[in-house]
């Protein structure tokens, strides 16, 4: 009993919660608010399993493609690049003795770093000649920083004695395989010290920015944090640390003191290869090695600079995949990097950054909302197509703009959420305005003229509300119409003479309700009831006049009528009847009225029970023996003087505590009849 009454509690209170829903699901605007919201939320758990990390990225880079600058340059840095005409003099892997002459060479003309792009953890060759004299510039050239790739190669075994100068050259790779991250210094990586502790290995970059802005003493500092490691400040910019799930990122791998690659500049150097016909792959340089060690270097031009060592021949592969180039080598990258540290630090360009998690899911829900509210206020296809192709644009441009103000805020989330909230936003308001267009027409259609459906379809918002037809007080004029005697006619018949007989009174008399204005609100076995002033509420004094005047023409056209059919039936031996027609004027509630099966648009108030008085009054007071027709004194009022009518005086009604002043209508002419 206990579980009957516990699942019978939940399933009314389920049901009550279901028809809530129900009702405020119809009204479009909190139906937009709620497909806004659930689309968000969709969009959210996408991009939570990282669905929308791949067009994340593809929009990102091609970002980065567009801003960057193809023959920009920078003084600063100098690219001195082992060729393929090194290569065929000094063979590969360079020797020691021949490197140490090319470090000799370079530092006798002062720079500030030199970067040796080059693994020399082992002699080379193995037997180590010339070890010792590369051991000694290596020592004794204080401006030069060997390289170790970690958990890959060590560094120069000269320097063991001095890690500082020993810098990573690793890149950080994405899950794609292209490279848009770079390291400031690898502090969680895997590679351990004698002592067991995690290494922290600056990068080849920013190992020589430091030593070029120590040169013209722009400091460095290191910024604590509240929480987690401190962050790095080159001159007065701070550089953020990248976290998993920056920008477009969901749950990226992050070990190191990372930050987004811009790959902005440079792009240019002084020479190319004349003879390599595959420049678009071959790195550029400044000079080569030969010119090195030939001493073709102009006196000064490597004075106070940050020079690079490194391969640049085609037959040494050294390519990765980056947003501006399927194939970069290393040491362009490194040189990218470089660049882009001293703009940090002596501009002040700003790093890249991105916003936090609660300000992401805020635009992505700005821009759901958006196209929300365009499917909700655009229903036609010219509108909405151009509309929305205008916000996914704009959405675009924002992200752009963002981008260019150094910004990576999502794109294609937004974007995705703002064209399904605006797909999905339509398509449920197209299905409400069918839905209420169909029971319009099912509702109307019948009982009044095309006109009149035509502008309820055009008013359907303003008709409408929670799928249903708004309630609305509104001043009327309602007219019954009852036939005298029926009871004792219809029992003299058969059942398919009776129907045959009732069909073709109401086709005679039916029709000049719409005819002249109202609509037929339904009948009652041999009882019509019509409404004039509905369901397009009339505003002004004139059209309340007009509904009454209708009224009263339609009476007047039934009478006709019903002798007609009369005159008819005598002639065939048919029964003849007569007619009441009571018809009042005043406030209503009109709406919808029904079960949740079945509806129907009806009216209901004081109104209409004295119309129904006033037609059942007919049988004591009505002047015309076939038709009598009782209008209150509030329709008498309304019919500026145009019919003749004969005041019956205050009449109690059945039902009706006050009196009634009442006129029985007897024709229309200039000149009423007075009692």
């Amino acid at each position: 009993i206990r579980t009957s009454l516990l699942l019978g509690t939940v399933s009314y209170h389920w049901e009550l919660v279901m028809n809530a829903l129900r009702k405020y699901f119809h009204r479009p605007a909190v139906a937009c608010v709620i497909i806004s919201l659930l689309v968000l939320l969709t969009v959210m758990f996408v991009r939570s399993r990282g669905w929308l990390q791949a067009p994340e990225l593809f929009v990102y880079d091609h970002l980065v493609k567009a801003r960057t600058k193809l023959d920009s340059k920078d003084d600063r840095i100098v690219l001195i690049g082992m060729t393929e005409e090194d290569l065929q003099r000094y063979g590969y892997a360079l020797s020691d003795r021949i490197l140490a002459e090319v470090l000799h060479n370079v530092g006798k003309q002062n720079p500030v770093a030199i970067g040796l792009d080059f693994y020399r953890d082992r002699d080379e060759p193995r037997s180590g000649e010339g070890a010792s004299e590369l051991a000694t510039q290596l020592k004794n050239l204080d401006c030069v920083f060997g390289i170790t790739r970690l958990d890959y190669f060590h560094g120069p075994p000269a320097l063991g004695d001095d890690p500082a100068r020993v810098l990573t050259n690793n890149f950080k790779k994405d899950a794609d395989g292209v490279y848009r991250r770079a390291i400031l210094t690898a502090e969680f990586n895997r590679s351990k010290g004698q002592d067991g502790k995690a290494l922290s290995v600056t990068s080849l970059s920013f190992g020589v920015v430091g030593a070029y802005l120590d040169s013209i003493s722009v400091p460095i500092a290191y910024v604590p944090q509240s929480q987690g490691a401190p962050l790095v400040r080159l001159g007065s910019t701070v550089i953020p640390r990248l976290v998993p799930d920056a920008g477009g990122y969901v749950n990226a791998r992050v070990e190191d003191y990372e930050y987004l690659f811009d790959y902005e500049s440079p792009r240019s150097f002084r020479v190319h290869d004349p003879n390599d016909k595959k420049q678009d792959r071959n790195t550029p340089h400044d000079y080569s090695f030969r010119q090195v060690l030939d001493e073709e270097i102009p006196e000064g031009a490597l004075t106070g600079k940050i020079v690079f060592l490194a391969t640049v021949m085609e037959s040494i592969k050294d390519s990765n995949p980056t947003p501006i180039h399927d194939n970069l080598r290393g040491v362009e990258q490194h040189v990218l990097l470089t660049h882009q540290l001293l703009r940090v630090a002596l501009d002040g360009v700003k790093p890249m950054s991105w916003w936090p998690e609660w300000a992401e899911i805020l635009w992505i829900a700005t821009a759901a909302m958006l196209g929300g509210i365009a499917g909700l206020l655009l229903h036609s296809p010219w509108k909405i197509v151009p509309a929305l192709s205008l916000l996914l644009a704009a959405l675009y441009f924002a992200g752009w703009f963002a981008f260019y103000e150094r910004l990576w805020i999502p794109i294609a989330a937004p974007i995705a959420a703002c064209a399904v909230a605006a797909a999905l936003v339509l398509s449920v308001v197209a299905y409400f305005e069918g839905a209420e267009r169909g029971l319009i027409k099912s509702m109307f259609s019948k009982h009044t003229s095309p006109a009149v459906v035509d502008a309820l379809l055009k008013e359907s918002a303003e008709f409408f509300e929670g799928g249903r037809i708004k309630p609305r007080r509104i001043v009327a004029t309602i007219l019954f119409t009852d036939l005298k005697g029926f009871s004792t006619t219809s029992e003299k018949m058969d059942p398919e003479t009776l129907m045959d007989w009732m069909n073709e009174y109401f086709d005679g008399i039916a029709s000049h309700v719409e005819r002249n204005g109202g609509i037929i609100d339904k009948f009652i076995g041999d009882a019509i009831m019509g409404v004039f002033g509905v369901p397009l509420a009339r505003t002004s004094e004139e059209e309340l006049d007009a509904d009454a005047i209708n009224a009263v023409e339609c009476a007047l056209a039934m009478r006709t009528a019903l002798a007609s059919l009369n005159a008819a039936w005598r002639e065939e031996g048919r029964p003849t009847t007569a007619m009441r027609i009571g018809i009042h004027t005043g406030r209503i509630v009109a709406g919808h009225l029904g079960s949740a099966d079945r509806v129907d648009y009806t009216v209901l108030g004081d109104t209409v029970n004295t119309a129904a008085r006033l037609e059942a009054a007919g049988k004591d007071f009505g002047d015309d023996a076939e038709c009598s027709i009782l209008i209150s004194d509030a329709t008498c009022a309304r019919l500026r003087g145009g019919y003749a009518t004969r005041l019956l005086g205050p009449i109690t009604l059945k039902g009706k505590a006050e009196q009634v002043i009442v006129h029985s209508v007897i024709s229309s002419t200039k000149e009423p009849t007075a009692k």
